[in-house]
């Protein structure tokens, strides 16, 4: 893979849209202030080929019978990571440069995140400044069973994908901490200059200490792990220059299923109303009724 993901990714999407393989979601954006915090609002514009936004007894069912990554469907394959690992398009994307990091076998996506996912994700994240994101279990968001974080390419002003850049910039040191502009429970950390330098690509040390600061971070908030399984849901998002974790107690405000991308300041609605209808409730509102409010060790 070395230096060409992203060139991968361009290629293979083309490919992908000329085949029919890639559904992307059009959505208009609205950016919205509540309080401090700036939201993107994406509001679907055609829902005819979209899966539910809110799941359902039969969605889930249907998720533990299937596995859309084993096999993968080929046109959206776009590189292995290692042995471990591969790359695949989002095949219901908003967002450009949207693309799943799997496991080769498959492994729950409830699990801990291992050694060989952060070995996977250092070289991923090297090919370029990218936001790399986890939805760790059905609680916190997420849509399949099958282990995958996820990566979206990283625009050259952050915050146009990262509503709440502002705020995360504010992180200085390794140490875990609350920043008191986000108002849903949290822990986060800066990360280490030059972590994810193209020359660190298959630097399994860097890998290691991406680990332990994930884990710093998971140790913080009381998620303990028992063999692979954690004791609670939680979301992760991973830039260049800070770690965010989120533990989870709801998935849902309102109706609506919320995942990582939300506590970035990013909120997928599929329609005017229910945007509406989330801003009315108060965005921040939303995201920390979702977030446990158990105290951990911090």
């Amino acid at each position: 893979m070395v230096f060409t993901l992203w060139d991968n990714v361009a290629q293979v999407t083309q490919k992908a849209i000329t085949v029919g393989a890639l559904e992307t979601l059009n959505t208009s954006v609205r950016t919205q202030q509540d309080g401090e915090l700036t939201f993107h609002i994406h509001i679907l514009k055609n829902l005819k080929n979209k899966p539910r936004l809110e799941p359902t007894d039969t969605n889930s069912q249907r998720q533990l019978d299937t596995d859309p990554f084993l096999p993968h469907e080929q046109a959206l394959f776009v590189s292995q990571v290692g042995d471990t690992h591969k790359c695949l398009l989002n095949k219901y994307n908003v967002l450009n440069d949207h693309i799943l990091l799997v496991t080769q076998a498959f492994e729950e996506q409830s699990n801990v995140l291992n050694q060989a996912d952060f070995n996977a994700l250092q070289q991923c994240l090297c090919a370029a400044p990218a936001l790399a994101f986890y939805n760790s279990g059905q609680t916190a968001g997420a849509s399949q069973r099958h282990k995958h974080l996820q990566l979206v390419k990283l625009p050259d002003q952050p915050e146009q994908l990262i509503a709440f850049y502002p705020q995360l910039s504010a992180l200085h040191d390794e140490v875990p901490r609350t920043l008191a502009d986000l108002p849903f429970r949290h822990a986060a950390l800066a990360l280490p200059p030059n972590l994810f330098a193209a020359e660190h690509m298959y630097n399994n040390d860097n890998a290691t200490q991406l680990k332990q600061l994930y884990d710093r971070l998971r140790m913080t908030l009381g998620i303990e792990k028992k063999e692979d399984k954690v004791s609670s849901d939680y979301n992760l998002l991973i830039t260049p220059d800070w770690m965010l974790m989120i533990p989870r107690s709801e998935e849902c405000f309102a109706g609506l299923s919320l995942n990582a991308l939300a506590f970035s300041g990013s909120i997928l609605v599929k329609s005017e109303a229910q945007a509406q209808q989330i801003i009315d409730a108060g965005l921040a509102n939303a995201l920390t009724a979702v977030s446990s409010t158990r105290h951990g060790s911090d």
